[in-house]
């Protein structure tokens, strides 16, 4: 039998249904929204996760133009055998992506805002013949380009004219809404864009009478009082919620497809890599990743070399000892409880605590629970990476972090160690220290030097459970490493700080305190019999290394 192809990065709707991709069945979205009937919803997801197909999926239902030839793309599906397929086709839409307005200053941002607006325009230039001289006149000018066109009230001018038009009320879609904001931010012309898109989007959802209702995607969940200001009619439900789950794939669905394409054995470690992220009650997978994965039967990560990560990346660079700290923890498969804040005002990111918010909801992140205080009503979430994917992508942010360029040396001293040779290890990890610390970074505090190594040592994870500050024996290591294979060396190291002249004793006395506070003791008494034992001592960019093996 021959199979159906996926649709690997296709996400209109008519292509994919009228070429008979495979499609996992969202249709009852559409039922949702109906039956909720909210005048404005914004459903914040993660990037890759089918928003664009499913706003793709809403203008073709409800799109007055070439209904009957739209209504033929929903027969079958799951939306067809309700009676909300009395609603198909009985609306003038307005659809308009900003997924793509992304570059360096506002001037080219504007300019790409000009060109989608007059396509807009474009589109619907068959009902310039029923507007009147000064609609014309307002309605060419956008088409044009002119300078002196009424950009912020487009929507709003194009709703009326459509209402007019049909006599019914519009429907309006904006996907991706925040798109050019988070770019915007990135590149330094936030004010000018969060000044338009204020006023562009208030104009078209705030009191519009020719509105019906509209639907809004993102990733952020941008506050009110931002560029929802005075906007009262918003629905908001992200991935915290129940309600709207049609994004993402469930584990029967990802069965389903698994065995469609006779990869159903691969069903564990599809798991292991693309599941885990939570929205509401459910448990779904990545469908950017699983797509790619079924196309190519490789476990790679799709998604990560994909979205943008530069709001992450910059406040990552802030290097806040706690944040820190905090995802050297999920990294190591721990939890971490944070406030999760989902009302965001683009000028929090300059706060390093906003970053588990936008992890959280960019799909960095998953929570398992969470509890509400009882004295403030704040809720703190159980934080973790999702999936191996997800762990690639903080593994190769350390990676670069702590190799400085140097990244075949950094793997081969990984390997070292891994192998016991710690000797060879020494040798180019002394070489690797020189380049990655600076006389302006190091100091005199050993939880530097600790932080420099667990972030290290992290990116061992696969091999090992890396632990820090833990007790064992008759008191607390610095870092210890227990293999997951019992056959393998455990690792414990003890850190220390001293000057140039003191350092070589120093490293002695943390390798003597391994032993006489037993930190060994249970990892032998996990059936881990062979364990490398290193003290080291620090002086800015010098280093001294004791070790021994028992």
């Amino acid at each position: 039998m021959v199979k159906k192809k996926l649709p690997v990065g296709i996400d209109d709707f008519k292509e994919v249904i009228q070429n008979d991709y495979y499609f996992v069945d969202k249709s009852m979205l559409i039922n949702e929204l109906l039956d909720k009937k909210s005048k404005v919803t914004l459903l914040p997801r993660p990037r890759r996760f089918g928003k664009t197909l499913n706003m793709s999926m809403l203008n073709y239902f409800f799109s007055i133009e070439n209904r009957e030839n739209n209504r033929k793309l929903f027969e079958g599906l799951n939306i067809s055998k309700t009676d909300k397929m009395e609603y198909a086709g009985e609306y003038p839409v307005i659809y308009i992506s900003l997924k793509d307005i992304k570059f360096r200053s506002w001037m080219e941002c504007f300019g790409a805002l000009k060109n989608l607006i007059s396509n807009l325009f474009q589109s619907k230039i068959y009902i310039r013949e029923s507007l009147n001289e000064i609609q014309i006149k307002n309605f060419n000018d956008i088409l044009m380009r002119n300078e002196n066109a009424d950009y912020t009230n487009a929507l709003k001018d194009l709703s009326s004219y459509l209402e007019s038009y049909y006599k019914k009320k519009v429907i309006i879609l904006i996907d991706e809404y925040d798109t050019p904001l988070v770019t915007a931010h990135s590149q330094g012309y936030y004010d000018e864009a969060i000044f338009f898109f204020r006023n562009f989007l208030s104009a078209a959802l705030k009191g519009n009478p020719y509105l019906e209702f509209s639907v809004l995607t993102g990733i952020l969940r941008v506050a009110k009082e931002s560029i929802f200001s005075g906007l009262n009619n918003l629905v908001v439900s992200t991935i915290l919620d129940n309600d709207f789950n049609y994004f993402g794939l469930t584990e029967d669905e990802v069965e389903e497809l698994l065995k469609y394409y006779e990869l159903e054995y691969e069903l564990e470690d599809v798991k292991k890599w693309y599941n885990g992220y939570r929205f509401g009650k459910r448990l779904v997978y990545n469908p950017w990743s699983l797509i790619n994965f079924a196309s190519k039967n490789e476990l790679n990560p799709y998604w990560v070399n994909t979205s943008d990560n530069s709001l992450i990346k910059e406040l990552l660079d802030k290097n806040d000892s706690k944040v820190i700290d905090d995802l050297k923890a999920v990294f190591s498969g721990n939890e971490i409880e944070e406030v999760i804040t989902e009302n965001i005002i683009f000028s929090d990111l300059e706060d390093v605590d906003t970053i588990w918010s936008l992890m959280l909801f960019s799909g960095y992140l998953t929570y398992d629970r969470f509890e509400i205080s009882e004295i403030t009503g704040a809720k703190t979430y159980f934080l973790k990476i999702p999936n191996y994917e997800v762990q690639s992508f903080f593994k190769n942010t350390f990676i670069k972090e702590y190799s400085h360029g140097k990244t075949a040396m950094y793997f081969k001293m990984l390997e070292d160690l891994y192998k016991g040779d710690v000797k060879k290890f020494e040798y180019k990890f002394k070489e690797l220290y020189l380049s990655a610390i600076s006389y302006h970074d190091s100091g005199d505090s050993e939880k530097y030097y600790h932080h420099f190594m667990l972030g290290l040592l992290l990116t061992l994870g696969d091999k090992y459970i890396v632990t820090s500050n833990r007790e064992s024996g008759y008191g607390r290591y610095d870092i210890a490493l227990e293999p997951k294979d019992k056959k393998n060396f455990g690792l414990i190291f003890e850190f220390k700080i001293g000057d140039k002249n003191s350092i070589h004793e120093k490293a002695k006395e943390a390798l003597v305190q391994i032993n006489e506070k037993k930190y060994d003791v249970a990892m032998k008494n996990n059936g881990i019999s062979k364990v490398i034992k290193i003290g080291m001592a620090f002086s800015g960019k010098d280093v001294a290394i004791e070790s021994e093996i028992n």
